[in-house]
């Protein structure tokens, strides 16, 4: 069968001509790689023009406008390949993970997804505290519940059809409702930890929270539950019930140190099995305690839009 790599961009041109040589210098090299651009104004079409102009194998599409549901869409439809993989450009897969990625699915025809796996590549301290705060290693990882990641997953395109592709309606957080969506049609899923693409992770306090916030929104919006609200809308509650106590009984507001500091060591201590860097795991809590907040305050956001837009009848 035909493969394909798909990937979308929008102002990569930091990121295009190392991502380019990524992709046309795998192990195994996809038989298409198609790339949509949603419009582009700071140089990245022109790049990817040139290196066509110099004999890259790549398609390029461009669609003002269009966001990564839409784009990656567009570049399956624009493929030919009965077997799709997707990767995001900026960020950086190993030379053999086409080959790792569409192997299970030309191996058995039963398996219709492939999730792949992914590892920071952290530049500084505050982005190792992020990787160990928020990316599970591999050995944590459930083959039976693991939601793949656009950043790297493989699938038939008879599954892609089957859900009516990925949804265009959804913000952010599309690739887990497309997990989803292919999970209740009934594909099956393999987990291949050796398939595995390097991505820098955020490196701006702020921007992780505003990250983390768009992903809640998106799974509220989407009448997605998962365990990390649970524990995020948890803690806040205790937190504030401790305040709100504390007005009435001041030993109630001891008991928000004492949580902090149970939820700093518990983090900690679970970043530092996931990084070799003891400061990096010391730090992470701060990332986890943006995180949790981020949580709250998308996904609540994210039920009064469903409530006043019918979002969620989508």
């Amino acid at each position: 069968m035909k493969t394909a790599l798909a990937t979308t961009c929008f102002r990569e041109a930091e990121a295009i001509e190392a991502f380019i040589d990524a992709v046309t210098g795998q192990t195994r090299k996809p038989d298409e790689i198609v790339i949509v651009d949603a419009g582009s104004d700071d140089g990245t079409v022109e790049q990817i023009q040139r290196r066509i102009a110099a004999g890259a194998p790549v398609t390029l599409v461009v669609a003002p406008g269009a966001g990564r549901s839409a784009g990656r869409n567009r570049a399956i439809e624009v493929s030919s390949a009965e077997l799709i993989a997707l990767t995001d450009v900026g960020s950086h897969p190993r030379p053999d993970w086409f080959e790792r990625i569409i192997a299970p699915l030309e191996a058995d025809d039963e398996v219709g997804v492939v999730a792949g796996y992914y590892e920071a590549e952290p530049k500084m301290l505050w982005q190792a505290a992020v990787a160990a705060a928020t990316v599970p290693a591999a050995a944590e990882v459930d083959p039976g519940t693991f939601l793949p990641s656009g950043r790297s997953v493989a699938f038939r395109r008879s599954a892609w059809q089957r859900v009516g592709g990925y949804p265009e309606w959804a913000e952010y957080g599309e690739d887990t409702a497309f997990g989803l969506a292919l999970r209740r049609h009934g594909a099956v899923f393999r987990f291949e930890p050796q398939a595995v693409v390097r991505w820098n992770p955020e490196s701006r306090l702020g921007r992780l929270a505003r990250q983390f916030y768009r992903y809640a929104r998106g799974d509220a919006q989407a009448r997605q539950w998962f365990r990390h609200y649970t524990k995020a809308y948890t803690l806040a509650v205790l937190k504030l019930g401790m305040l709100v106590g504390g007005a009435f009984w001041w030993p109630a507001w001891l008991g928000i140190p004492a949580l902090a500091a149970l939820y700093w060591v518990r983090h900690a201590l679970r970043a530092r099995r996931r990084t070799s860097r003891a400061a990096a795991a010391w730090l992470a809590p701060l990332a986890n305690a943006a995180v949790d907040a981020a949580h709250v305050a998308g996904y609540t956001r994210g039920l009064l839009e469903r409530q006043t837009n019918g979002l969620g009848d989508r």
